[in-house]
Parts: structure tokens; sequence; C-alpha cells
């Protein structure tokens, strides 16, 4: 082959490319489960492959996490540009659709915030219910990332960062129980 020709760029077999999509989301439920002290063998065996098949895909347990990370990211920039939950929240009409949506994500988000919680890595005072809050929040910088298209990140970095829970002040009232959060919400409308 002489230096101006390109050798051709091989595409991943269907089962390599299964396989890869596969692992990772076994990495993230057994993650979220075992949290980042689970092994490569809890991967596999969770995913139903062996530690050779991670081996081929992934060349250490840290670029399994960071190729999480990246997908978590991907996600949330994506929710940047699609505002239609937070609109939804912010919209002017009360409606089941609202309440039903809102009362799904309390019940999804609650276990990883009693996890959070556990692990005493969110902040005493900090509840489930601030959730949605913090979205109509953001929605404001999201649109001051319409001229700068990362900046979102930042607001969200010191949004986290009053989450947190190590040398932070008690929080000046208790969030807001389940019940009294929906019905603030409708009252919102």
């Amino acid at each position: 082959m002489t230096g101006s020709e390109v050798e051709p760029v091989r595409s991943k077999r269907a089962d390599a490319v299964l396989n890869h999509e596969r692992l990772v989301q076994a990495a993230r439920e057994v993650f979220a489960a075992q949290g980042f002290s689970a092994t490569l063998h809890d991967i596999a065996e969770h995913a139903g492959v062996g530690v050779g098949t991670i081996c081929r895909n992934f060349s250490s347990k840290q670029q399994i996490i960071q190729t999480l990370y990246e997908e978590a990211e991907a996600t949330a920039s994506s929710q940047a540009l699609d505002q239609g939950l937070t609109t939804m929240f912010l919209g002017s009409e009360r409606s089941t659709l609202l309440d039903q949506t809102a009362a799904r994500i309390l019940d999804t988000v609650s276990p990883l915030f009693d996890r959070a919680r556990a692990a005493g890595v969110v902040r005493e005072g900090v509840g489930v219910t601030d959730i949605l809050p913090i979205f109509a929040m953001l929605d404001a910088v999201y649109h001051l990332s319409d001229e700068n298209p990362g900046l979102w990140r930042r607001y969200l970095a010191i949004l986290l960062d009053g989450l947190r829970a190590h040398d932070r002040p008690p929080l000046p009232v208790p969030p807001l129980d389940a019940a009294a959060f929906l019905a603030s919400i409708g009252r919102s409308h």
C-alpha cells in the first residue's frame, strides 16, 4: 500500500455492537445497584457474557465508567436543547398529565435520593421534591445557552455543588413532602 492509499475502516460486527450495548447497560444497572465497587466479573455476569468480552470492548473499569459518564452528559446536553419537560412544568395549564408526570418523576428519583442520602453525598434537608424546581431554575440558563451552548453546564455545576453534603449550613426550611409538592404545582398553574 502506498502512502496515498487509505486502509478501509472496518465496522463492528452486529454481534460485537450488541455485546458492547449489553455491557454498557449491564454496567449501568450493576453500578446503580452496587456502586463503583462492583467488579468486571459482576458486570459480565449481569450481561451474560464472559470477562473476556468486557476486555475486548473496554480497557478497564474506568473506561466503562467514562463511557457511562459520556452517555449521561450527552443525555443532559440533549435535555438542555429540548425544553419540553421544563416547559410542561412552567406551563400555564393544570393538567392530569402534569400531575401524573410529576408523580412518576418523584417515584423514579426517590430511590436515587435515598441512596445518595444514605451515602452521605446529598446535603441534609435536600428532598426529592427539590428536583423539579431545580429544572425550572435551569430553564432560564437553557435560554442563555442559545448564544453560549455550554453555559448551562456552569450553572448546573453550581446547583449540584449546592446539593453536596459537606461543609454546608442547614437549609432554612424543609423540603415539601410529595403531597404538598403535587398540590403546589397545581396552584402554580
